[in-house]
């Protein structure tokens, strides 16, 4: 990696976010960093599996490296850009949210996301821990009919999950029968989950909050 001070502030990003997340039950691989600066302009870092912080410069901010552990921490999938699915938004607001907990002259990137974990966390506090394994929250076949009979669906996601929800419920079924619990596998199961958690009862308030528009949530 080559860079002392790079790696220092690696060091204390990360003792800050362990120290923050094993409160919720959460956990950090063994940790490195390293330096690209052919990452793309708009891209000031990201993360590799299992449990490398990427950046383009030297002179990131540590609060930034902060961000990319809450991801490495709960095993975020790669999507592409926007927030056209809910899983992005809450990937992208629970890093906002544990990185603004910690460094609170952060810059909160996207606000929507954060309002968002903001308003789960008032309803449950345990739900930034339920998120941190939302890519493990487990999915039966029935999952995806009660998701599409919700009024509080997105349009989006509708449309998405609506076509694909024959092979969505085959794929869960096949994960159970074959024990199979690599979040990667059920065709579509970082959205699921996402919505799922989302529409769980205890969060029925912040959904009526969310669709008054406060801090521009308007997915559910």
């Amino acid at each position: 990696m080559g860079d002392s001070s790079l790696e220092q502030r690696l060091r204390r990003a990360e003792e800050r976010v362990r120290e923050y997340l094993d409160r919720y039950g959460g956990e950090l691989p063994s940790l490195d960093i390293l330096l690209d600066p052919e990452l793309d302009e708009e891209t000031m870092a990201t993360n590799r599996y299992p449990g490398t912080v990427v950046v383009r410069e030297t002179s990131v901010p540590e609060s930034v490296i902060a961000h990319e552990l809450v991801h490495i921490a709960q095993g975020t999938l790669e999507q592409f850009r926007g927030f056209r699915l809910l899983y992005t938004l809450l990937g992208e607001g629970l890093a906002d949210w544990v990185t603004k907990a910690l460094y609170p002259e952060h810059e909160v990137k996207y606000q929507a996301g954060y309002r968002l974990i903001e308003l789960l966390r008032a309803a449950d506090e345990g739900a930034i821990g339920d998120l941190l394994r939302l890519n493990h929250l487990p999915l039966v076949p029935e999952d995806v009919d009660i998701i599409l009979a919700s009024p509080h669906l997105a349009a989006y996601s509708r449309d998405l999950l609506s076509r694909m929800a024959g092979r969505i419920r085959d794929s869960i079924r096949t994960a159970i029968e074959a024990g199979i619990t690599d979040p990667t596998f059920v065709t579509l199961g970082e959205e699921v989950r996402a919505w799922k958690f989302v529409l769980d009862g205890r969060f029925d308030g912040v959904r009526g909050e969310s669709r008054q528009g406060g801090g521009g949530v308007v997915w559910i």
